[in-house]
């Protein structure tokens, strides 16, 4: 269990005989049974059978996202932090924004980098297993320090210097669609809604993109204003987009003790442009994406020369109250 012992990247060890975090062999003593999406999550949100969409456009059941894991580490995992992200989504969005931000981190990072480990296991093609997986150990090794920060699970005395991540939370108004998720490991985002609470998160920018989103009391204005669904939703879309054009690479000093084990990850600040053009056009066609679900389209989103709706604001920039009836027309 020693932190470092284990590199799954030294020789591109992603096999179903070893713990995913620790690496230690697994028999009928110490493996337990983990899912990507925990069961309480399943659970209450009744998720078991619904699907989530893979990277070669096939669909699985969130109860079959299982990845291997020793009890040791499914009981360090639940002790840091899937025991109290259960606690504070049960007694909602006040009590969730009192979390230490750095256990929210983990856990949707162990969720990301979860479905990057499944999908190595899983042909990309079904019916021609030969042509490989979805995710293959190329790309799955550009995740090395998404890995790196999943071993601190293991050590409590591993601390994080400086932030590694951008992290907002916000307020949303019930309605009935209670649970939302989208992962794009790609620009290695994260975003997720569970009842009152929805989480915009870049998962490796060392806070970049977040104070971005600082600087503008516009945006500053938002995580004080109770949302309708769809207004989180434009706000995803606009992190995604922004992040898109997210061109400063983020890097890191890792600091070893006297036994060789990781004990500081040092996320160094990035300074300068980070950012190449935005187009309004193409903000519309990620912004189509992120409300198909309320049935709004790029036609009815975009107009040509650069104008592009908004639940967010009016014309004259004040915060657009929206209602249901509203969005039904009524």
């Amino acid at each position: 269990m020693d932190v470092g012992k284990f590199d799954p990247f030294d020789r591109m060890t992603f096999t179903y005989d070893k713990c995913f975090l620790c690496g230690d062999d697994l028999n009928a003593e110490n493996t337990s049974e983990e899912h990507v999406y925990p069961k309480w999550l399943q659970n209450k949100f009744n998720l078991w059978n619904q699907r989530l969409d893979l990277l070669n456009k096939t669909t699985i059941k969130y109860k079959d996202l299982k990845i291997p894991c020793c009890k040791k580490c499914n009981g360090k995992m639940s002790a840091l932090f899937e025991k109290p992200i259960e606690r504070a989504v049960e007694q909602g969005y006040d009590e969730f924004v009192k979390l230490d931000k750095d256990k929210i981190f983990l856990w949707l990072n162990k969720l990301s980098y979860g479905m990057l480990f499944k999908e190595l296991s899983l042909s990309i093609n079904r019916a021609h297993p030969e042509n490989g997986t979805i995710c293959d150990e190329e790309y799955l090794s550009q995740r090395k320090m998404q890995y790196t920060f999943l071993q601190s699970i293991l050590s409590e005395k591993i601390e994080f210097s400086g932030k590694p991540y951008s992290m907002l939370l916000f307020k949303i108004k019930p309605d009935e669609h209670k649970y939302w998720a989208f992962d794009n490991p790609f620009t290695q985002t994260f975003f997720i809604r569970m009842n009152d609470i929805g989480i915009v998160t870049h998962l490796m920018d060392n806070a970049y993109n977040e104070n971005f989103f600082y600087e503008h009391p516009d945006m500053l204005e938002l995580l004080n204003k109770p949302l309708h669904p769809i207004q989180f939703a434009e706000i995803c879309a606009k992190f995604q987009y922004k992040v898109s054009l997210f061109i400063r690479t983020p890097s890191y000093i890792l600091s070893f003790n006297e036994d060789k084990k990781p004990q500081f990850i040092f996320s160094q600040q990035m300074g300068g442009i980070g950012y190449t053009d935005w187009s309004q056009k193409d903000y519309a066609k990620v912004l189509a994406f992120f409300l198909e679900a309320w049935g709004v389209n790029f036609d009815d989103i975009y107009q040509e020369p650069d104008l592009v709706m908004s639940f967010l604001r009016n014309e004259d920039g004040t915060f657009k109250e929206i209602s249901e009836n509203q969005l039904k027309g009524e």
